[in-house]
């Protein structure tokens, strides 16, 4: 008898492009390369076209779809298709969520809950955060939206006795009665098919996958999550890796993908336990500082940069939210959800001033997207946070809060100018400013 085996996909690209008018055309590449474009033709276009989106659980960034609509419709449409059956759902945008205030993880958790209803009719059961990034008040924001569970890794979740999760599936217990499901991926088997090289599927299933099946108990599911990328980007071919693994090199070592969501899971058998407050899988150094201060995931970097970096976009993120508060008024949260997708993929439709306002809080949660603080240079993805910063001010204006949007630019520039990056040469205010000259 054979046990089942999910493999889960991340995909992900943050918005490469600013969606006001006036920004449109800025390139935040220093070569003016579209890398989702790239990365589509290498990677998730055969992806799709190649079936395996039917043998695999997924969760796809908004921001990501919404660029292969205009890429490749049709490519975006085998997405969208199968996301009812092997899509689990995320956040609209890739924020690190515990970093967020509680309205802010409201908007944009329950603005990927409407998008993925829109597409499949169905609310998503399971969550990825972004940077599977978790803490308590995200985990009842997400029981708020609906959800049944998240994913996240091994080492984020601790067994109520104190020991390990040892990759099972366990039940996290909240306040007032509350309870969500963690599903840890398997590190070991995650990694190896991360970095390791895609050319013999039958030896990667043998060496590494098939001694982690013998030594994990019967009842136990295995799950292995990554990044899709990985298939065809980052490894050439990799699409045809991993289609032999899941039809063939998986199924002749007992193991057989299932759909994370088609899992049958006996509740009253799974262990309870508890979250690492603050933690992601990528950095061990805990209270998420590798996306708001230094730690060694910098590799020796110089990463100083990072905490003012993050200061700056939280004060326009703030200043934002107090104007929408003051002009719309309590409850403006589910308006800016509720219009998030419109008003995001189609820009011409912010067209009166309240609209103007939610586009300008649209854009300056964009502006703390993760990718800005992920890595120890700046140059990266910073640049994207910038000009969505810079959009949330013109969105102001557009919203005729004109000495609003000056007095925030006068303190936000102020702070950017601050911001020395790593090569001694450059502020977060330069690099604002040379883009928006070209």
């Amino acid at each position: 008898m054979g046990r089942e085996i999910v493999v889960g996909l991340h995909f992900y690209q943050p918005p490469r492009e600013a969606t006001h008018p006036t920004l449109s055309t800025i390139s935040t590449d220093p070569q003016d390369k579209n890398w989702t474009a790239i990365i589509e033709k290498q990677c998730y276009e055969p992806l799709a076209h190649g079936g395996i989106l039917n043998k695999v659980s997924f969760d796809i960034y908004q921001s990501l779809l919404l660029q292969l609509e205009k890429i490749n419709p049709e490519t975006a449409a085998i997405y969208q298709k199968t996301m009812k059956e092997n899509g689990i759902g995320e956040a609209f945008i890739h924020p690190i969520l515990p970093d967020l205030s509680l309205s802010d993880k409201s908007i944009v958790i329950s603005a990927g809950v409407g998008r993925f209803k829109d597409i499949t009719g169905v609310n998503p059961k399971i969550f990825w955060p972004p940077e599977t990034a978790i803490d308590t008040e995200t985990l009842n924001v997400l029981i708020d939206n609906g959800y049944e569970g998240f994913v996240c890794a091994p080492e984020q979740i601790i067994q109520a006795n104190g020991s390990a999760s040892d990759n099972q599936p366990t039940i996290i217990n909240l306040e007032q009665g509350r309870q969500i499901i963690a599903y840890p991926f398997d590190r070991t088997i995650s990694r190896k098919l991360a970095f390791d090289e895609k050319q013999n599927a039958d030896f990667f299933a043998h060496s590494f996958v098939k001694p982690r099946n013998e030594n994990t108990p019967q009842n136990q599911v295995i799950i292995a999550w990554t990044d899709a990328e990985t298939f065809g980007h980052h490894f050439q071919n990799g699409d045809k890796f991993l289609h032999y693994l899941l039809d063939s090199s998986l199924p002749s070592i007992g193991l057989y993908p299932v759909s994370i969501n088609n899992l049958q899971l006996d509740i009253s058998k799974l262990p309870k336990g508890m979250i690492r407050e603050r933690s992601a899988w990528s950095c061990p150094h805990g209270n998420l500082i590798r996306w708001n201060g230094s730690c060694d995931c910098g590799w020796g970097q110089d990463t100083s940069w990072k905490e003012p970096f993050i200061s700056a976009m939280n004060y326009l993120n703030n200043e934002v939210s107090s104007v929408l508060q003051a002009e719309i008024g309590r409850g403006y949260e589910s308006i800016v959800s509720a219009n998030f997708y419109e008003l995001y993929a189609h820009p011409e439709k912010v067209n009166t001033p309240e609209k103007a306002l939610i586009a300008a809080k649209i854009s300056s949660l964009i502006a703390k997207t993760s990718c800005a603080t992920f890595f120890s240079s700046p140059e990266v993805s910073g640049k994207i946070n910038l000009l969505y910063a810079y959009q949330s001010l013109l969105y102001l204006k557009d919203a005729g809060l004109i000495a609003t949007s000056s007095n925030t630019e006068k303190i936000l520039f102020e702070k950017l100018a601050a911001i020395q990056y790593p090569n001694g040469e450059k502020t977060a205010l330069t690099t604002l400013k040379k883009m928006l000259a070209r």
